[in-house]
């Protein structure tokens, strides 16, 4: 049996956030979560040693999105496993921020399977080039 993992997940549907919260914890996943830039940093900070993934909605009701919170998590932890998600096509500048990270996109609505599968093959990836390293932000 695979590892399990450490995610962050980013999205301003609460609702949605519920669902993709317990479809990971059901898959014994250990999950922190927030819906909004501030939060998801402020979290991340508080534990970055241990997150090794972090799922984002591209965009935040808010403030911006995966365009401003990409950055700040890649210069807390350039390693980290990233995964984002939107019902739209995925903007040109973020295509090619996440290309340079190693990071992959993942179109809504999923099916449960889509998700958990994309998160043990970031797994595998992960023990190929090691767990990512917080630079102490």
């Amino acid at each position: 049996m695979s590892e399990k993992r450490s995610v962050l997940v980013v999205d301003d549907d609460e609702q949605l956030l519920r669902l993709i919260v317990r479809l990971l914890e059901r898959g014994g996943h250990r999950v922190r979560s927030a819906t909004n830039i501030e939060d998801a940093v402020a979290l991340f900070d508080g534990s970055a040693a241990e997150i090794d993934c972090a799922l984002l909605d591209v965009n935040l009701a808010a403030r911006g999105g995966a365009a401003e919170l990409l950055p700040l998590l890649h210069d807390r932890a350039p390693g980290l496993d990233v995964v984002l998600m939107s019902g739209d096509a995925l903007p040109e500048s973020l295509e090619h921020a996440l290309a340079a990270r190693g990071g992959r996109f993942l179109r809504k609505p999923f099916a449960p399977k889509s998700l958990l599968r994309l998160l043990s093959e970031g797994e595998r990836t992960l023990a190929e080039i090691g767990p990512p390293r917080a630079t102490g932000h």
